[in-house]
Parts: structure tokens; sequence; C-alpha cells
């Protein structure tokens, strides 16, 4: 609280603790020496949440987990202790200790350092009215330990000694002594100063200037240095400099522009000199930025030096590097019979059963790469690759089948283990057998963006890789790869969800054994982690070795093609086969020997009879048996000596000794089996192959709907059922003409017109394709649970790091974008032991350095904009906080641990952080802060650090494996996202990947929230089919509950849970209900606002039917606290009064079964009543019972707000309807200014069953000054402002009004007990704004603030604004306000009434010159209630005095304002005598 005390004990001391509360956040306790005269801090024991932390000189020890959110880090001068839940312990290792709270501790603090309420004497060293000496309170934080016993300090030292110090109030302090008192410094000063020269130690002097200094810095000063050579000098390592105040977040080589987003204030310290970086890296110094060197896979290189690899160089360039791309082959394969890695690096599974076209030249039709995928065992999932067909343009086809090759052309086996095929025109198929079929295919850079097949359009963007020929995007993987079946007889594949690791312990078992080397950081494939990814790999290996039959055989299969990617990036990775897939280089066939890189062309029998062309394809090296030592390999694969070869003619082996016959020969081929022909079902007929020309086909290439498109690749006629001709297959088992073919999406079907929307397009389905429309849509990044990410480019990772990190922002350093307008930072608050996230902070810096807002838990704007302006709009979306920008940032937060940004096409390219760069293309999203592209995840998050200091986050562990005990649990709990459920999503967002970041994340959060890291998960999945356009009731009472009805408020139902939200609702800040931007509704409790209370009140959580003030031209808000100065404001002010008609009773029933009693409205309209269109309220009663509530009546009757009163006789037990009648309740807006002028004469009388606005005075003295006088009005001349409310219930009686005529702002207070909060007046010349305080408002209350725009006063004067209304009451007594005033000085008494419970709180006036700004506190406004602002242009007069108000009131309280300084307030409170109205 700001007092300064010296207390000299030499114990263990509690510091700071956190008292008065249900659990203590933390508890700071010290031990004080003295060593060689001079006094120590020897010991700091801190307790953080449950994490105790010891400090002494030179170590930190911490018991407890370190992932507990405690970062100890270590300055040129402090030891500085953070917590994330608000607490900052700074340590110079000597003397002085800083401890900085957060302002949520406020009134629960004990210790030595007071009790944080504010107030710096009061319950410190003034406690239950006793005075306390500071020895006597710093005694009393005395903890011993359990057998210490520490003496009590008893004396102070005192000291006289001569005032000869000026260096406190010397120009270096010039700034601090306005903002901190410097007495208490001076005279602990002078106290050095003698005992410095009693204890022949000087060193105390530097610590009291010091702390000045420092308290200083903290107040938001800016203290000068005022070390010298002789006073109090400090020293720097390396070529620092030692400053008294400057930024704690230090610009390094790493992160260059780290100062320009710190919070903190300024340090003491050693900096490094303006125009230099830090250099963290060789940790050299301060050196010019344009000197850093730069790290790459975790060698460093200076600055001007290069890399190259296959696909790039980059340079270094002062710490950044510069990267050109060179034109690269783009590579495809099949993995594992199911596995399949696109062109662009897009990694998906297939199970495939059928004929595909893996890849094919769509533009000019070069040539064509067929497979076949085939189950091959027991389960659906168990597929393998079975062929691999070549086709050229020119009509020759290659086909390779377990090593058999069919047909010629030019192929070549470097190893037993693969084959080549290759193209003149830049094709390479390398086709793998050992120890299972796998195919990879390469293609020349010129085949950019013209090719399609499972291998997707090699772009280099991989979210349209799953682009089909209709024209249109599919979902998921199986929907894509169907739709490249070569033949309509095939099954379309559906998806897949079984893990069959779950299947078998042992086969799960092994596969983490083995499959652990890929991911193992000191494994045999470590050295090429930096290169490849081994994630997907790594995934796809325990896949298939839980899954073959043959474990080993998926296995070395799984592993030999990471090696195989490896090799193509360049590293050869030789002895892998050492401790696992040994077998296969100790199996090679009796003459050949195994070897790890093969990257020449095989010796073969055939390369000695004529020149061997395969030898001129230059390949990627693959391992395998080979032949050595002069040995040839002949036709059966075995080496044999040149003299054993046989003979080659035409490319025919001719065996040793034969002669040949120039005709040849001709080969009979006989069919052994033959088969029975099928009974076809109608309309299809039966084709026979036998008895036709040759070249004709047959059933193979009976065309469907879905391969229409396809060209037949028939190797043989094969007989089978066929449509008739001009007919194709419809799916469904029926023949249709090709034209009235449907457009698949998503495995639907839809005829021609119908329309879906994709994203923000619109397709129609025209002639079996889809034409879309090109809008360019927003882009999405999505962050959730236990660190998952998915970029802008749809690449996901999990990278989880307990620092802040740069989430997004558009200034990349690249050209042109080097001013950004925004920054998205977040920072993971851990909540379980394996450092799980349960939450994040988030701030979004806007406009840089101008407006800033943090997220955590709620919203809180750091820094408003420049000029004031907020260049951002915030609404509740359900669960969910929206903040959107001008500039296209759109940020969603589920107030834990989701968040979403959305980013306009505009920033396409323009950002970068760990949401990538949004260029569309997702191989290159890990580019780090400095610019280069990386595959290590880790890397890659680290170098999104927001301070260098913070520890870089190491290895990504496996939670379930941590904690096997809660696996089950996961996988059982996650099983929603692949169940029935979701089952309408599954064909449009593939689940997968969520799944197993749903089980990771319940497997992590171990200690406390594990269902929320559950249902966060699982969300994540429902919003992603939300923004597809698919809304899943997911949530029941027992899954991930919402409760909703929390909100309604008793007997009410507004309040419901929509799955998919409202995408953009009426609200008090947005009345016109339309939005920036259009989003996909976010799920969350949403309140259905009935028509008459249109608008939903986001602050107050509920439907209202008129909100604050906003001006009708741009539909900006004024909240009641906010004045438009600026600019003359019209609005409207209005009031809504609301009356009941009297008794209406227009028709009665009569004794027949077909009558009965119709109040209707259209019935008393009739009858000459007179009824609004609109009623508020409609209330029915009985003639015969007024008295009883109609439901107690036994009639069956409606009393309805749109109809009136109906009761049918046959509807009652007895046959008849009583007499009812009926009244409404009519609301109309009357202008204030009637109300405030006419309201005694047109009102007059009415009855109210609602209490009336009753009202208070408010007096606030506004004293214009000039400069000179600026310095003489000090604290003493502060007035004091007082304000009674006074109160009183009225019901159904009859009362009149009277208002005063002269009151510039009227406020009718509330018809509650109310509080009038602090109001702070700062009043100048120039400009005066005299708003009004009120307190929660029901409904019919105006509050009215005005502006009085005005010309400087020539001369001092006091103008009193007195705001009046009347209380009504049945009694009547006087209470008068009278003003004296004498120059300058303001004596007030002021006498009013109130008739109930009432709070009065003080007001603080400030005087400077210029202008006037007397803000308004405002409390929640009910409904109908009318806030209006209104400017108008005034010169001020002189005095204005106040009129006499007449209060009716039976009471009287007498309020004392004085001017001295004890700021007094009595207050009398008197009962008035019983009511009985």
């Amino acid at each position: 609280d700001g007092d300064i005390y010296t207390f000299p004990g030499l114990c263990n001391y509690v510091f700071a603790s956190h008292c008065n509360a249900p659990y203590e956040d933390f508890n700071i306790q010290i031990r004080r020496e003295v060593v060689a005269n001079v006094p120590t801090i020897s010991r700091i024991t801190m307790k953080l949440e449950g994490v105790v932390a010891e400090l002494t000189n030179g170590a930190v020890m911490v018991d407890g987990n370190s992932q507990s959110g405690i970062t100890i880090e270590k300055s040129s001068i402090y030891v500085k202790v953070g917590s994330k839940i608000g607490v900052s312990l700074l340590w110079n290792e000597k003397d002085s200790l800083l401890l900085e709270l957060n302002e949520k501790y406020a009134n629960q603090t004990c210790g030595l350092c007071g009790d944080f309420n504010g107030f710096p004497l009061y319950n410190e060293f003034i406690s239950n009215n006793v005075k306390m000496t500071a020895l006597q309170f710093g005694n009393m934080q005395k903890m011993d330990g359990p057998t210490e016993h520490c003496d009590d300090s008893t004396s102070i030292p005192t000291y006289n000694c001569p005032d000869n110090l000026k260096t406190l109030t010397s120009s270096a302090f010039a700034d601090c002594n306005d903002l901190v008192d410097v007495k208490d410094y001076i005279k602990a000063c002078q106290d050095d100063l003698c005992r410095s020269a009693e204890s022949k130690n000087s060193s105390c002097i530097c610590d009291t200037f010091a702390e000045y200094s420092r308290q200083c810095a903290h107040a938001g000063g800016q203290p000068l240095d005022w070390r010298t050579s002789k006073l109090c000098p400090k020293k720097c390592p390396y070529n620092m400099q030692y400053q008294e105040c400057n930024s704690p977040c230090a610009d390094t080589c790493t992160n260059p522009e780290r100062s320009q987003f710190c919070e903190e204030h300024c340090i003491d310290g050693c900096f490094c000199p303006p125009g230099t970086v830090f250099d963290d890296i060789n940790n050299s110094g301060c050196i010019p930025q344009q000197q850093c060197s730069c790290i790459y896979n975790g060698k460093t290189y200076a600055t001007g030096t290069s890399f190259s690899e296959p696909c790039q160089t980059c340079t270094c360039n002062g710490g950044q590097w510069n990267c050109q791309d060179k034109s690269c082959p783009g590579t495809c394969s099949v993995v594992g019979g199911s596995h399949i890695s696109t062109y662009d690096k897009r990694h998906y599974d297939h199970h495939g059963d059928c004929n595909y076209v893996l890849s094919k030249d769509c533009k000019d039709e070069k040539f064509t790469i067929l497979v076949e995928l085939r189950k091959c065992g027991l389960t659906d999932t168990e597929t393998c690759l079975k062929s691999v067909t070549l086709n050229m343009n020119k009509g020759q086809t290659v086909r390779t089948q377990n090593k058999h090759i069919k047909n010629t052309g030019r192929k070549k086996k470097p190893s037993s283990f693969f084959m080549i095929m290759e193209t003149s025109f830049g094709v390479q198929v390398e086709v793998q057998f050992t120890p299972m079929m796998q195919v990879s295919v390469r293609l020349e850079a010129s085949f950019k963006d013209q090719t399609c097949g499972l291998c997707g359009n090699f772009n280099n963007i991989q979210t349209d890789d799953f682009k089909v020929i209709s024209g249109i995007i599919e979902g998921t993987a199986s929907a894509f790869a169907n739709t490249w079946k070569t033949q309509a007889s095939c099954p379309n594949v559906q998806q897949s969800f079984e893990n069959p690791c779950a299947l078998s312990i042992d086969n799960e078992k092994y596969a983490q054994h083995w499959c652990g080397l890929l991911t193992d950081s000191t494994g045999p494939f470590a050295a090429c982690h930096y290169a490849v990814n081994p994630a997907v790999y790594h995934t796809n290996c325990m896949f298939d070795t839980c899954n073959c039959e043959n474990s080993e055989d998926c296995l070395c299969a799984a592993l030999s093609s990471y090696v195989r990617a490896c090799a193509e990036k360049g590293i050869q990775l030789q002895g892998w086969r050492t401790d696992v897939c040994s077998k296969y280089t100790t199996s090679c066939p009796k003459s050949l020997s195994y070897s790890y890189t093969i990257s020449s062309c095989q010796p073969t029998c055939r390369s000695l009879s004529e020149p061997d062309v395969t030898c001129n394809i230059k390949f990627v090296p693959v391992d395998g048996c080979t032949c050595v030592n002069g040995t040839y390999m002949d036709e059966s694969g075995k080496c044999v000596p040149a003299n054993e070869c046989p003979c080659y003619y035409r490319g025919s082996p001719i065996p040793f000794g034969e002669v040949v016959h120039e005709n040849g020969r001709l080969w009979n081929k006989s069919c052994a089996t033959s088969f029975l022909p099928l009974v076809c079902e109608s309309p299809m007929v039966y084709f026979d192959c036998k008895n036709i020309t040759a070249g004709t086909t047959g059933a193979e290439c009976q065309k469907s709907c879905q391969t229409l498109d396809m060209q037949c690749y028939s190797s043989q006629c094969t007989s089978g059922c066929v449509c008739p001709d001009g007919l194709v297959l419809d799916g469904n088992g029926g023949c249709i003409p090709e034209e009235e073919c449907p457009c698949i999406h998503n495995e639907a079907m839809y005829q021609p017109g119908e329309k879906i929307n994709v994203d923000c397009n619109t397709c129609v389905c025209k002639n079996r394709k889809w034409e879309c429309t090109k809008d360019q849509c927003l882009g999405t990044c999505a962050v959730y649970g236990d660190g998952h990410y998915n970029t802008f480019d749809d690449k996901r990772f999990s990278f989880n790091g307990n620092c802040e990190y740069t989430l997004v922002q558009d200034h990349c350093g690249k050209s042109g974008s080097a001013n950004g307008t925004f920054r998205v930072v977040t920072e993971n608050i851990p909540c379980g032991n394996t450092g799980t996230t349960c939450s994040k902070s988030i701030k979004v810096f806007l406009e840089v350095r101008r407006a800033q807002l943090q997220l955590l838990k709620r919203v809180s704007v750091v820094k408003r904009g420049e000029n004031d302006e907020v260049p951002y709009t915030v609404r509740y979306m359900g669960m969910y906080f929206v903040i959107e920008t001008k500039s296209g940032v759109i940020l969603m937060w589920d107030k834990k641990t989701s968040i979403f940004i959305k980013l306009s096409p505009g920033f396409k390219g323009q950002v970068c952080g760990l949401c990538g760069n949004y260029d569309g293309n997702s191989v290159n999203d890990f580019t780090t802060r400095s610019q280069s592209v990386v595959e290590n995840v880790l890397e890659f998050g680290n170098s999104w650090k927001v301070s260098a200091t913070c520890p870089d986050a190491s290895s990504v562990k496996d939670p379930c494996s941590a904690n096997p005990y809660r696996k089950s649990w996961s996988e059982k709990q996650c099983s929603i996202i692949n169940s029935n459920v979701f089952a309408a999503c599954h064909s449009q967002v593939e689940p997968a990947k969520y799944y197993q970041a749903c089980v990771t994340d319940a497997c992590a959060c171990d200690s406390g929230g594990d269902c929320d890291c559950f249902c966060t998960a699982v969300a994540a999945y429902a919003q992603a089919c939300s923004e597809v356009g698919v809304c899943v009731a997911w949530r029941s009472p027992s899954i991930c509950p919402l409760f909703c009805d929390y909100y309604n408020q008793q007997g009410e139902c507004e309040w419901h849970y929509k799955p998919c939200g409202a995408s953009c609702m009426k609200t008090c800040k947005n009345p016109s209900g339309k939005c920036l931007n259009d989003l996909p509704g976010l799920e969350g409790c949403y309140p259905n606002c009935p028509p008459d209370k249109p608008y939903f009140h986001e602050d107050q959580m509920k439907c209202v039917s008129l909100c604050d003030c906003y001006d009708d031209e741009d539909g900006k808000i004024y909240k009641r606290d906010e004045l438009t100065t600026a600019t003359p404001v019209t609005t409207v002010c209005v009031k809504n009064v609301c009356e009941w008609s009297e008794w209406y009773d227009s028709t009665q029933p009569e004794n027949k079964e077909e009558s009965g009693d119709y109040e209707t409205f259209q019935n008393l309209k009739d009858k000459g009543y007179s009824v609004c269109t609109n009623p508020s309220e409609v209330q029915c009663r009985a003639k015969e019972y007024p008295d009883t509530e109609i439901t107690n009546l036994n009639q069956t009757i409606e009393c309805s707000q749109s109809r009136g009163l109906i009761c049918n006789n046959q509807d009652q037990e007895s046959k008849k309807c009583y007499n009812y009648e009926i009244r409404i309740s009519c609301c109309r807006y009357i202008p204030c200014s009637e109300i405030q002028t006419t309201m005694p004469t047109t009102t007059g009388e009415f009855t109210t069953t609602a209490a009336e606005p009753t009202t208070f005075t408010v007096q606030t003295p506004v004293k214009p000054t000039t400069q000179k006088q600026e310095s003489e009005n000090d604290s003493s001349d502060r007035n004091k402002v007082a304000a009674t409310t006074s109160q009183v219930t009225t019901t159904a009686y009859q009362t009149t009004s009277t208002v005063a005529e002269t009151s510039t702002a009227a406020t009718q207070a509330p018809t509650s007990a109310t509080t009038i909060s602090e109001i702070k007046i700062g009043t100048t010349a120039g400009m005066t704004a005299v708003p009004t305080t009120t307190a929660t408002a029901r409904e019919g209350t105006t509050i009215i603030a005005t502006t009085t725009r005005t010309s400087p006063p020539e001369t001092k004067g006091t103008t009193n604004i007195i705001p009046t209304t009347t209380v009504p009451t049945p009694a009547t007594s006087t209470a008068s306000t009278s003003r004296i005033t004498e120059g300058g000085t303001t004596r007030a008494s002021a006498t009013s009434a109130p008739t109930s419970a009432m709070t009065t709180s003080e007001g603080k006036v400030g005087t400077t010159v210029v202008t006037t700004a007397v803000p308004s506190t405002p409390a929640t406004a009910r409904e109908g209630t009318t806030i209006i602002t209104t400017s108008s242009s005034t010169s001020l007069p002189r005095t204005i005095t106040p009129p006499t108000t007449t209060v009716t009131t039976p009471a009287t309280t007498t309020i004392r304002v004085s001017n001295t300084t004890d700021n007094c307030v009595v207050e009398r409170c008197a009962w008035t005598q019983w009511f009985n109205v």
C-alpha cells in the first residue's frame, strides 16, 4: 500500500502470503542476516500453488514438478521467479527483494508487505483502533522453524546526522520526485550515512538510492543514470552498459523485436548499447544485428555463408535465412499397401480393393500409372499392392506384378529388392519387391499442375489434393480415392476406424518397440530427422506391423520406406539393419551380396551382348542384393562368370550353343480353365468373350456413373454381366442413360441443378460436373487441447511448450510487410503432471504498440489505440468469445484451450508464426522465425518463443505411455468421434487425427481437468463439422453437458443449448443483427429472445426491449460511462411509460353449450374500448371471484397477450363459464423533454403497481483555475462530493410528481437499495463534461447525461450542477440546499431525506487547466432503460445559482462536507413511523 517502515529483524519472516482465501496460492518467507556489517537476505523460501522453491545465493532448489508454470531466470543483476498465477519476484541476491502481485490478490495478503487494501496505515499499523509500532508489526510476522527460537528485535537504532545529501533530489531523479515521495528515502539515506561511519560500510547508501530508483520505475517513472565512477559504480560483462532504466525484454539475435512487445516496466541492469542486439547464439556479447549468425539443423552459420540441399539453397543474412527454391521433381508413393503420399506431401490411407489411377498426365495424356490394390488378409484393412502398370501415350504398357514383368520397356533392376522403369519424358517408377511390394513415382518439374489421380495435382498446394474430375474437393480420403477406380464392378471402400494394435497386446508391444526406433533421437534413423519428419512413417509402421499376418515383413517395409525418403533428400542411412530386419542382409541368393547403397547399374549378362540403355538412368540409391567380384546376373537372377552368360538376339536370350532361325517360333497359348456363364439380373445382360474379334473389351470395361471419365485399361477380354448398349451402371445395380448420372460429392449423389455450399462458395451440379463460384474464403488456424495445431494450410502437428509463443503475426521481415498490423501471442497454463495445458492466456496486439487486448478467463484491454479508437469489435457467441478487427482478423476463443483464428484472403503469404504462412502450401509451414524451413516440430516451435530466456520445449512425450492406466478410459471416451453420433460428418471431415488428439489429451490430463480435456477435443471435431455445414448435437447429460439453465431467471425459459448456434444475433452491441463476417455457428448457450425483447444484452446475459443509446448512423453504442466530447451528437431521449387499463367486461356467457365468455381484443374494440396494438401484459379474473387466481378456478380458459380471453362452455366440467373480465397494460415511449417540462400537467395522476422512481441530488463543484494557481491547489483543495439516495416503494396509490425546471442533469434514482460509487473528477478549463452517476436502474428509468462545451471562463468561479427530481410519498417535509462561494474554496451543506437504505461514497476532485471531463460510473441497467447522451455548446457562466429542491419525505439526514484533511462524513439514520397504505 506504499507505506515505508524500518524493521531490522534477523529471523525468518513471512514476507507475503495469500490469506483470507480458501486456498493459499503463495507463501513467501525470507531470512535476513548481517554479514560483515552488511545486511543481506540470506534465504527466500516460496511456495507457489504447492511447488516449493528455495533461493539462496547462487542456487535455486525446486521441490515439485518442473511443469508447474513457474519460470526462473537470471539477468545481469536479478534472479527472477515468475508464476502464471500472477506473482513475480525479483531478488538481487543481496539485500533487495521486490515482489509484484496481480491486483486480484487485493485485500488477501498477510506478512511484512501488508494487506494490499489500498490504505497505507490501516490494518497494518492501526488494527482494531490500536496503534502498533513498526517493530511490533514486524515481529508479528516471525515464523520460527520447528526447533528454532529466534529472539524478537527490541529496538530500532536512531542516529543524529547532518543533512548533506542532494543525490535523491538531483536531476537524475527529477521524473521520480513527483511519483514517489522522497522524504522517507532521504531519512533512510541519512541513517545509512551515519551507520556507514560507524560500521565502515558504505554500500547501504547505494542500496537506498537503488531502491528509490526501482520504486520510481515500478511507479512508471524513468530514473536517469545516477551512478558515477565514484558514486556506487557498477561493472558489466562483455561490452554491455549499465543503465538505471531499460526494458527487461532484451532484443537478441534469435528474436530481434522482443522489446517491442514488452509489457514489463523498466529495470536496472546491464544492457546492450543502442543499435546492437545480444548474441544469444554464440554468447559473444552485443553485436549489430547484421552480424548475427543463423542456425540450421543445430549447426551455426556465420552471416554470408550458405548451405545447399536438393531443392533449395539458403544464405544467412544477419540472423535471417534467405532461401531460393530450385525446381525439384515430385515424388508420390504407395507403401504398406494402403498409405499414399502425394506429390505435394499430403499423406492419407486408402484400403482399396480395385484398380486405381495412381497418376496420370491429365493435360497431354503422356502417361498413366495404374495400381492394383487388393485385400490380402483376414481383415478389410489388410490390403496389398498387387501390380503396377505404366501406360505411355504411344500405346506401350509395362506391367509389374510380384517380380514378373509383362511386356518390355526401358526398365532395370539395380538390386534384387528394386526395379526401376523410366520414360524419355521424365517419369520414373520405382517398384520395391522385398519385403513387400511398394511403389514410388518421380516426376520432372515440367509436369507441375497437370497431373491427376491418387497422387494429386502436383501444384505445391496440399489443400486441393483431393480435387476430383468433377471439379470439387472431396472431404475424406476414401471419397476421393473411390473416384479413381477404373472398374465399375469394384466396391466403394468405406472408412475404417479400427485400431489394429488394440486387437493384440503382443503385436502392440512388438510394434511399439521396433517402430519406436524411427522416432528415437539416438536411434539408427536419427541422422535424418532434420530432413524428413518421422512422425507419419511411425504411425504407418505401427498400423502395418499390428495389422499384418507377417509382422516382420510389414515392419521392415515401413522402415525401408523411411530410409528411401531419406535417400531422396541425399541422406544415406548406413547400418540401420544391424539390429532390426537383419535377415534380409543374410538371406541373399547364394551368389549375391547385400549392400546398403546401390546407386549404379547392376552388372548383367545382357550388358555384355548389347549396350545397356538402362545404365543411363539416374536414380535414388537403393539397398538390396547385387552381383559382386566380376560376376554378371543372368536371366534367372544368378550371378555367373562372363563365359556362362547367354547371348542376346533382338533382346531375347539365346542359351549357350543354340542356333537362331530368322522366322522365329509361334507360341501356342491355350486356356486351362473355362467358366460357367453367370445368370444376370435384369436389366443387365451376359457378355461372352468367346468367338469375338481380337481387341474387343468385355465386362471389365463396363462403365458406371462413377467411372464414366475413366479410360478402360484392359489386359484381356473378361466375360460377365453388362448394361445394354448406351446405358451405364447407376451404382445401385440398375442401368441408366449416361446423361441421367448425378453429381457425386463426399459419396452423396446430387441431381442436375442441385446446389451445395463448399466453404464460402456455392457449387451447382451441371452435366455430372460441379460448377463452383471462385470466391476467396477465410483461412482458419485451429489450436486446441494440449497443443494440437491445424495451420491455415491444413498442416497438423502437436507442440507443447510452457512459454509464450507467437501464434500468428503479419510482420515477418519480408519485403513490403515490415510494418505489421497485428500479432497474436498465446501462453499455455499447465494443469497436469505430464505438463498438459488446461487453459491459455491470449494477447492480441493490434496496430503494433498501439492497442493490446489480453484474454485470460476474461478480456482486458491493456492499451487503447491512439485517438482512443477501438479497431475491433467483441461479441459472445455461445461458449465462444469472438473478436473481429477491421483489418480482417477474427479470433474465436472458448475461454479454455481452443482458439480459432480466421484471416481474410488478403493476408495470404503475409503471415508467420505457429499457424504457418497461409500460402496454400503446407510443406513450408514449419518456417522458423529466422525464415528457414525445418522438419523438426520442436525446432520450429521453439523458434517462435517470445522470450529468449524461457527454456526450449524438449522431446514430445506420449502421455498414454506415461499413464498407461488411463489409456483404455481415453480410447473408450474418445470413440464417440468414430461412433454413429458423428456418422453424418465422417464423410465430410476425416476423424482419425481428431480421435488421436483426443486420446492423447484424455491420457495427459491426470491431475484434474480430465473431462475438460476430453470435451475440448471432441468439441474441436464438432466445430470442424459445423464449418462444413454438418451440425452434430453430441453433448448429453452424461457426456460433456452444458448447463444453459443457469442463465434463466426463475420461472423463465429463454436460454437453450444450440449445437451450432445462431450465426449473427441482434445484440445491444450489434443492434442491426448484421455482422462483419458471417461466421459458422458456434456451439453454446443462446437465448431465444421474444419479439417484445428482441435485443440480447451481452453484459447482463439477458434479452431486453431497449438497449443503451447508440448512434443510428454507424450503430455505435454510447455506454453509460462513455461521453462523446469530440463532436456534438443529437440523440432522442425517450422514456417507457406503462399503464394498466380499467377492468373490461364486454360479453357475458349464456346458458348454451356453444356459448361462452369472449373478452377478445376484437370484441373489446367493437364495443368501443381502447386497446393498444401490442399489449405488454394481460390480466384476467372472474368477476364473482376477483381475488382468486384464475388457475385455481378449475376452468379451461385462454388468457393471452395475442388474443385476449376465450372461455368455451363446452370445455368446462360444469358446462358453464364464469363471467370474466380483462385488463390490459399498454406501454408507450414519451420524449424526456415532455417528461421534464410537462409531466406535472400532462401525466397528472395515474395508478401504478410498480415502484415509482425516486431521486438524489449530486453537487459537483467544478473549479477552473489558472496555471499560476495550479501548484497551490494541492490536496487540501480537494472537494468532497456528497450524494444521497432516497428510495420508497409505492403500491397502488395515486401520486403526483413535480419536477424543478432548471436542472442540468436529471437522474431518476433506482427503486431498490442503491450504491453510488466513487466519482473521480478532474477539472480543467476549456471543455466541461458533466455526466451523472447511477446504480442499477429498474424498468422505466431514465438516465440523462449532458455534455456542455464551454469557453474558458475569464475569472475563477464555481459551477454547481444540481440534478433534481422528486420523491413521491404520502407525507411531506422539506429540505433545502444552499451553497456559499468564498474566493476559491467551496463549502456545501445539503439536506435531503432518504426513506430507506442508503450508501454514500466519496468523490475526488483534482484540478488542472485546459479540459474538463467528468466521467460517470453507471451500473447495470435493467429492461426498458434508456440512457441518453446529449451535447450542447454554451459559454460557461460564472456561477449557477442552484434552485431549492422540495423533497417530500417524513425524516431528515444531514451530511456535512468539510474541507479539512479528515474528509469526515457523518451519517445519521432515522426510522419513519409504520405505514399501512
